[in-house]
């Protein structure tokens, strides 16, 4: 039998980086599924539920429709620490408050920030349309596109998204995490 861990490290830096992005990828589309499968008809009565479900998140997040301290002007979503929270990784997620005329839009900025909210900072704009596409049944194309439209709706920085490598970042962030 093979040594799993000797086969790792016999690979060069580049193919162990490549092995480990393919994972957590993996990962985090199985953990979208999970989720979708708890939570098949997911919607903003019963995300409060599910923002609290450690079977989903590893930490405790709420939402709030407000202008987040770190959010920059071509983001529509932020999440930061809960410093009102008793659980030290808790979040809040900050959503531009004309997301509350659009339920739908602002499901769908909550389920893309949920990979930040679980992984931090390695994470990218990718697997956030894999997660939020996952766990509402669209595909990572149709999240994108959707992710776009917030951009839109929102009047996110037209600089951003005029340019097609950022058209949705500040989601997942920053534009640092963009691909």
């Amino acid at each position: 039998m093979t040594d799993p861990i000797a086969q790792f490290r016999a690979l060069s830096p580049e193919a162990q980086i490549k092995e480990g992005e393919d994972s957590l990828l993996a990962h985090i589309l199985e953990r979208g599924s999970l989720a979708h499968m708890k939570y098949p008809d997911l919607g903003m009565d019963s995300i409060d539920t599910f923002l609290s479900d450690c079977d989903c998140l590893r930490f405790p997040a709420r939402y709030v429709y407000e202008f987040g301290s770190e959010m920059a002007p071509h983001q529509f979503a932020q999440p930061e620490p809960d410093f009102r929270s008793d659980h030290s990784g808790a979040s809040v997620i900050y959503l531009r408050p004309v997301l509350r005329e659009r339920p739908d839009f602002a499901l769908l900025a909550v389920a893309y920030l949920i990979p930040l909210i679980n992984y931090g900072e390695v994470v990218r704009d990718e697997h956030c349309s894999v997660y939020a596409g996952t766990l509402l049944g669209l595909t990572e194309e149709e999240c994108y596109q959707r992710m776009l439209d917030i951009a839109a709706f929102c009047g996110c920085e037209e600089a951003y998204l005029e340019n097609g490598d950022q058209a949705a970042c500040g989601c997942a962030g920053s534009c640092e995490n963009r691909n």
